[in-house]
C-alpha cells in the first residue's frame, strides 16, 4: 500500500512538470484538430453521397425520355433504381414534372407503413449552410436505419433542373459510419505521427534543456561549493544557450563571492583576536608614552606628542576594523543634525592637528532634525568626514576645509559633505564604499567610506558621490526624515 501511495504521489507531482504539460497540451490540440477536420469531412462526404444520388436519379429520368414511348422494361427500371440506390424520383424541368417510382415501391408517402417511416424533413442540398450540413450528417449517423429520406437538389449536369428523390437511410448511415471509421483511423494515425514528432522535437530542443537548467540551479542551490554543480554550457547559439552561459557566469561569480566571504570571515575572526592583543599592547605603549611626555629631555618632549598621536591612530584603526559590519540601527530617536555635526567636528579636530590646520565648517541649520540612531549617525558622518580630512592632509591645499550642509523636505533629509581637496582618483572611484578596495592612500584600509555607507544604508538611506574634481569632492547622504 505504501508503494502504491508513493507511485500516486509521484504521478501527481510529475503532472506539473514541463514534459507532462507538453504531452497534455499536445494531446488536447490533436483532439481539437481531429474534431475540426473530422466533422466537416463527414458532412462533406454526406453531401457528395446525396448529390451523387441526385445525379443518378436525373440520369434515370433521361433514360425514360429517350426510350420509345417513354417505356422501359420493368426489370430494367428495377435495375436502374437499385444501382442508383433510390426508391423514387420526381423531375421538375422546363415547366413540366415527371414522377418515377421503383417497381413495387410505395415509398411516395401516400399510404401504408412507408408513410409512417418517412422523415418529414426535406433535405434541400441547394441552400444548406455548412452548420446545417454538419448537424444533418451527425443526425443521420444516429437516426433509425429503417426510415426513408426525402432529398431535393439540382444535378451538376443540369443546374436548372430540380430533382426530388426518396432514399433509404440505412445505406446512407452505413456509408457514413464506414467513412467516419476510415477517416478517423487515418486521422488518428497521421495525428499520432505528427504529434509524436512535434512532442519529441519540442521535448529535446526546448523542454529537456530547460529541465537541465532547473535541475542544475537546484543542485547548485544545495551545494554551491561543489564544482560538479556548475553549469556547463552546451554551446547552443539560441536563447537557451545564452541562458546557460549567463547561468554559468553567475554561478562562477557567486562561488567566487562565497569563497571571498568565507576567507573574509576567517580573516575577520583572526583579526578580532589580533586586535584584542594589539590593543593591549597599544595600551601599554600609551602608558609608556605618557611617562615619556613628562620627561625633561627636549628631544623626547618634541617626539612624544607625535608618538602619542600615532598610537591613538593605531587604536582607532583597530577599533574601526572591529566596528566594520556593526552598523545596525538599534533605536531611533529625534536627533538634531546640527549637534551631531558639531560633535563630529570636535572629534575630528583631535585627529587632524597639523599645518595648515583643517577647518570644519557647519552650515547645517539648528532646526534640522530627523529620526535616527544617534551613535550610528555619528559614526557615519565621522568616517566620511575623516576620510575627507585625511585626503586633505595628504594634499598641498593651503586652506583645507570640510563643509557640512543639509536641507530637509517633508520626507527626506539631504546632507552634503564637501572638501576642497584635489578630488578622487579614478582608481578610488571604481571601488567606492568597498572595504579594503576603496582606498588609494598609502596605509589606508578603505574602511572609512565602507562604514559610512553601511550606517547610511542601515537607516534606509543612500550615499552617493555627487561630484569630484580638482576643486574638491562632495558626497551626498539622503536619509528618511521619519
Amino acid at each position: 500500500m505504501a508503494g502504491i501511495g508513493k507511485s500516486i504521489s509521484y504521478l501527481v507531482e510529475r503532472r506539473h512538470n514541463l514534459p507532462a504539460r507538453l504531452l497534455a497540451l499536445t494531446v488536447a490540440f490533436i483532439i481539437v484538430a481531429e474534431i475540426v477536420v473530422f466533422v466537416p469531412s463527414v458532412a462533406k462526404f454526406r453531401f457528395d453521397y446525396l448529390q451523387e444520388r441526385i445525379e443518378r436519379a436525373y440520369l434515370i429520368s433521361v433514360s425514360f425520355e429517350v426510350a420509345p414511348d417513354n417505356m422501359i422494361e420493368p426489370e430494367t427500371v428495377r435495375t436502374l433504381f437499385e444501382t442508383a440506390e433510390i426508391i423514387g424520383v420526381r423531375i421538375d424541368a422546363g415547366g413540366r414534372s415527371q414522377l418515377i417510382l421503383a417497381p413495387g415501391s410505395e415509398a411516395s408517402g401516400e399510404g401504408g407503413d412507408d408513410e409512417t417511416r418517412m422523415d418529414r424533413k426535406l433535405v434541400d442540398l441547394r441552400d444548406a449552410s455548412p452548420l446545417q450540413l454538419i448537424g444533418d450528417a451527425l443526425g443521420n449517423m444516429v437516426s433509425p436505419s429503417n426510415m426513408y429520406l426525402m432529398v431535393q437538389g439540382s444535378p451538376p449536369s443540369s443546374p436548372d433542373t430540380t430533382v426530388d428523390i426518396v432514399i433509404e437511410k440505412a445505406p446512407l448511415r452505413d456509408a457514413l459510419w464506414r467513412y467516419a471509421v476510415g477517416i478517423l483511423g487515418l486521422s488518428i494515425v497521421i495525428c499520432i505521427i505528427v504529434a509524436g514528432a512535434v512532442y519529441f522535437t519540442i521535448l529535446f530542443i526546448f523542454v529537456r534543456p530547460m529541465v537541465k537548467l532547473t535541475a542544475n540551479m537546484a543542485r547548485f542551490q544545495r551545494k554551491p561549493e561543489d564544482e560538479s554543480a556548475m553549469m556547463r554550457p552546451s554551446g547552443r547559439r539560441d536563447e537557451i544557450g545564452q541562458a546557460e552561459r549567463v547561468l554559468a557566469d553567475m554561478q562562477a561569480e557567486l562561488r567566487s563571492a562565497l569563497r571571498q566571504k568565507s576567507r573574509l570571515a576567517t580573516l575577520g575572526e583572526g583579526m578580532s583576536k589580533i586586535n584584542h592583543d594589539l590593543r593591549n599592547v597599544l595600551a601599554s605603549a600609551m602608558l609608556m608614552s605618557d611617562r615619556l611626555s613628562r620627561s625633561e629631555d627636549p628631544q623626547v618632549k618634541r617626539l612624544a606628542p607625535r608618538l602619542i598621536k600615532a598610537l591613538d591612530r593605531a587604536v582607532v584603526m583597530c577599533q574601526a576594523t572591529l566596528d566594520y559590519g556593526r552598523a545596525e540601527v538599534k533605536e531611533r530617536e529625534s536627533v538634531n543634525l546640527f549637534d551631531i555635526v558639531e560633535e563630529t567636528s570636535d572629534a575630528l579636530k583631535i585627529f587632524t592637528e597639523g599645518e595648515p590646520p583643517i577647518r570644519f565648517i557647519n552650515h547645517v541649520s539648528p532646526r534640522v532634525e530627523l529620526m535616527a540612531d544617534r551613535t550610528q549617525l555619528f559614526r557615519g558622518l565621522f568616517n566620511l568626514a575623516r576620510n575627507a580630512a585625511e585626503a586633505l592632509a595628504a594634499s598641498e591645499q593651503s586652506a583645507p576645509q570640510v563643509t557640512f550642509s543639509a536641507e530637509r523636505t517633508d520626507r527626506l533629509v539631504i546632507i552634503d559633505v564637501q572638501d576642497n581637496g584635489p578630488g578622487l582618483p579614478v582608481a578610488a572611484q571604481e571601488h567606492l564604499f568597498v572595504p579594503f578596495k576603496g582606498s588609494v592612500r598609502q596605509g589606508g584600509s578603505g574602511l572609512g567610506l565602507a562604514i559610512a555607507a553601511e550606517t547610511v544604508r542601515a537607516h534606509g538611506g543612500e550615499i552617493v558621490l555627487k561630484e569630484t574634481g580638482s576643486d574638491g569632492t562632495t558626497f551626498r547622504i539622503t536619509l528618511p526624515a521619519q
